[in-house]
């Protein structure tokens, strides 16, 4: 379990956190079965990098367009440990990971959006938690296949 004490923090560490999906994307598009798996999850690994360029634009914020407060105490529950890029693993375990911290983005995010006080930033979170909940779904579906597939 994290707490989240400060926009910094919450927003570095979604930031982190949306670089290690894309890092899993790119690793998943590269040992996909099919070219359009592939291209599928090079999708989402873009995206992924846009949502950290987002996030990346939120941390540069004043406290009068993002209060601090708004990220202060944050809870999260899940696969907090980091993915190492050169960890060897298999592909469906790769998959697992991806799921993992997929759902902890997703958590994050609609807690985030929860918390936001303007629609514009609320918007931004929903679109950020929505984009993670298509992925989550693309993913878990591979995930069933391949394991259909053995």
């Amino acid at each position: 379990m994290k707490t989240l004490n400060s926009k910094d923090e919450a927003l570095h560490f979604a930031m982190h956190n949306a670089q290690e999906c894309a890092n899993l994307f790119n690793r998943l598009a590269s040992n996909a079965r099919t070219t359009r798996l592939k291209r599928i999850f090079s999708n989402f690994a873009r995206e992924e990098f846009l949502q950290v360029v987002s996030l990346s634009r939120l941390r540069q914020t004043t406290p009068d367009e993002v209060p601090d407060e708004l990220f202060s105490g944050i809870v999260l529950n899940g696969q907090l440990n980091g993915y190492h890029p050169q960890d060897d693993l298999k592909y469906d375990e790769i998959l697992v990971a991806a799921m993992r911290k997929i759902r902890l983005s997703l958590k994050l995010y609609l807690e985030m959006a929860s918390r936001a006080d303007s629609q514009e930033l609320r918007e931004t979170f929903k679109k950020m938690a929505i984009k993670e909940n298509s992925h989550k779904l693309g993913v878990e579906a591979e995930y069933n296949d391949s394991l259909l597939l053995c």
